[in-house]
């Protein structure tokens, strides 16, 4: 097999996904978008990712073209959560909306609507993967912009009111036990 990155990738976006794996192909626009998923899932997949296209409506009104278009965006089922792979998320969240397994991951009903792993692991290609830190111990800015985009998501698809309570409901989300500069 072959893959191909055309762009300057740091090394935390680097994963290799290997399993038996059935391709769903779609397009948004001229952008390929491609899902690889179990055979037994192909029929959620294609109703779940069925989120992806309203997603980059979002994203691209607040902050311009998909930065990684030459490289296609793809959403790999992994058996975990999720992560933000540079043009390959990795999808574990087991076609449900929410964060799995919770059905209201922020508890004011608004979570529910759109599948979290899809809008918050693909909010990191535009910060994340395109605009990185130079240390991970700066990966606070990373989820912080991915966490800003999910409200803007919401915003977008529900309107401001909804997007007031989501912002406001992600603060019990804060808990500050830890340092967020680690020790060197």
């Amino acid at each position: 097999w072959d893959w191909v990155v055309t762009y300057p990738i740091n090394n935390y976006s680097v994963a290799l996904n290997i399993g038996a794996y059935e391709h769903i192909s779609d397009r948004y626009g001229d952008l390929p978008l491609d899902y690889y998923v179990l055979p037994e899932d192909v029929d959620k997949a294609k109703e779940q990712f069925s989120q992806v296209k309203p997603m980059f409506q979002a994203f691209e009104h607040y902050f311009g073209e998909y930065p990684f278009k030459r490289d296609g965006y793809k959403l790999v089922q992994v058996p975990y959560a999720g992560m933000e792979h540079q043009s390959a998320v990795a999808y574990g969240n087991h076609f449900v909306n929410s964060y799995y397994p919770s059905r209201d991951w922020t508890g004011v009903q608004i979570s529910p609507r759109f599948d979290f792993i899809i809008v918050h692991e693909s909010a990191h290609e535009w910060f994340g993967n395109a605009i990185t830190a130079a240390d991970v111990s700066d990966m606070w800015i990373h989820e912080g912009w991915g966490t800003y985009l999910e409200c803007l998501f919401v915003e977008y698809m529900y309107g401001h009111a909804d997007y007031l309570a989501y912002v406001n409901a992600e603060k019990n989300k804060v808990r500050n036990i830890d340092p967020i500069i680690s020790p060197h």
